[in-house]
């Protein structure tokens, strides 16, 4: 089986969000025994060793730099869509039973004459227009905010013509799934969770109280979120023992002028760290105090798997199906906020259990792989040696019995 994978960024290393998703996703294609040829319209070409790397799991690797020009506001087709048209021109060999659309942004892959619509395959990282919109409320340029909010309503006409070219749909969200289905109920669609990053997950280490945020920098929702925190919030907790701010995350060589004038009394900048680990290792438990934003925040979930216990506002754990009290702490008041994150410092046994039932419950309902072999067997799929009847029956049970369970 060949499928072509067309993505809006090259997806080696998986060094954020939605490279972990994709790469994720490459990687348990590979395993499962499909042929794989990857087509890239973005900023920068790959390096010849993340090439060499990605040529582990991949048949073919073909780029396209991304173009734009100011005159792409003017179009119809969102901007970030439109300056990838190239795709329509990618030298491709054809002969693909699927081609999957890593997102909205690679939409004029559909208009290349080697693709069938009919074998589209759309992995739904974000609902764009809600996203965008989210992105308008952030802001806080004028200029930005108006940009934001008309990509939105471009957004909102480009899913509508999805819709009529698009038949099979991957949620990463059970949000956004549910609302998908209750809409377009005869489409075939599946919560596919992210894949998890780690084979083995971290322990807690639970001997100092740094609370941690690990999210792209150059985001303005991710900005507001830290902002809001260190207003709101870290005043409030100087006071606790061996308290200390960590925030880390690539900033896209835009600077961290954003963050003048903010409190910065025992909190520690990382601007574009090289590697997260020894961040991860500081932390004691992990804040996702976003107020806007759509789509799975992929950082709540990274945190889990990299040992810390998680205290986010409703927005900041959406679509992933952990449960407040149970996987995670839930707050969206500067006060509960507070008092969630107060609780596990001062709690460490707490702390301990919170993260040992979040891991157990991302261990078992997260399973990449195993939602993709019944997705594709349900499309017709002709299955392989080691996917007989019986593993199919029993990944359908599995699958309703647990992915069921994240959404709620």
């Amino acid at each position: 089986m060949k499928i072509l994978v067309v993505c809006s960024d090259f997806p080696y290393p998986a060094d954020h969000g939605g490279r972990v998703d994709t790469w994720g996703r490459i990687r348990a294609l590979a395993e499962l025994g499909w042929r794989i040829d990857l087509a890239v319209c973005g900023k920068q070409a790959p390096s010849a060793a993340d090439r060499e790397a990605a040529s582990a799991y991949v048949n073919r690797i073909l780029f396209r730099e991304r173009t734009s020009k100011l005159t792409d506001l003017l179009h119809k087709l969102p901007m970030q869509v439109q300056s990838r048209v190239g795709l329509r021109r990618m030298e491709l060999e054809g002969g693909y039973d699927y081609v999957l659309l890593e997102g909205d942004y690679v939409y004029p892959i559909l208009e290349h004459p080697a693709i069938s619509p009919a074998s589209a395959i759309l992995r739904v990282h974000n609902d764009e227009a809600a996203y965008f919109k989210a992105l308008a409320r952030s802001a806080g340029n004028p200029a930005h905010k108006l940009y934001y909010y008309i990509e939105s309503l471009k957004f909102a006409g480009l899913q509508e013509r999805m819709r009529r070219k698009v038949d099979n749909y991957l949620f990463i969200s059970s949000k956004e799934y549910d609302r998908f289905r209750e809409r377009d109920p005869r489409t075939i669609s599946r919560f596919l969770p992210p894949p998890t990053t780690r084979e083995v997950f971290k322990p807690g280490t639970f001997h100092r109280g740094h609370v941690v945020f690990i999210g792209s920098l150059f985001m303005p929702n991710n900005r507001e979120a830290i902002q809001w925190y260190l207003t709101h919030v870290h005043p409030k907790l100087r006071g606790e023992p061996g308290y200390r701010f960590i925030v880390a995350g690539n900033t896209r060589g835009r600077g961290l002028d954003w963050l003048k004038g903010a409190d910065l009394i025992d909190v520690e900048v990382h601007d574009t760290p090289e590697s997260l680990d020894d961040i991860y290792e500081q932390g004691y438990l992990f804040v996702n105090p976003m107020r806007n934003g759509a789509g799975v925040k992929l950082k709540t979930i990274e945190a889990i798997q990299n040992g810390l216990p998680v205290v986010s506002t409703s927005v900041g754990c959406e679509g992933t199906g952990l449960v407040d009290g149970e996987h995670i702490l839930v707050a969206d008041s500067p006060e509960a906020f507070c008092d969630r994150i107060r609780l596990l410092l001062r709690d460490p046994g707490m702390a301990g259990k919170l993260l040992e039932s979040s891991q157990l419950f991302i261990r078992t309902c997260y399973n990449h792989k195993e939602v993709l072999k019944e997705f594709f067997q349900s499309l017709g799929s002709p299955i392989s040696h080691e996917w007989s009847a019986s593993d199919a029956q029993d990944s359908q049970q599995k699958n309703q019995r647990h992915v069921c369970d994240t959404r709620g």
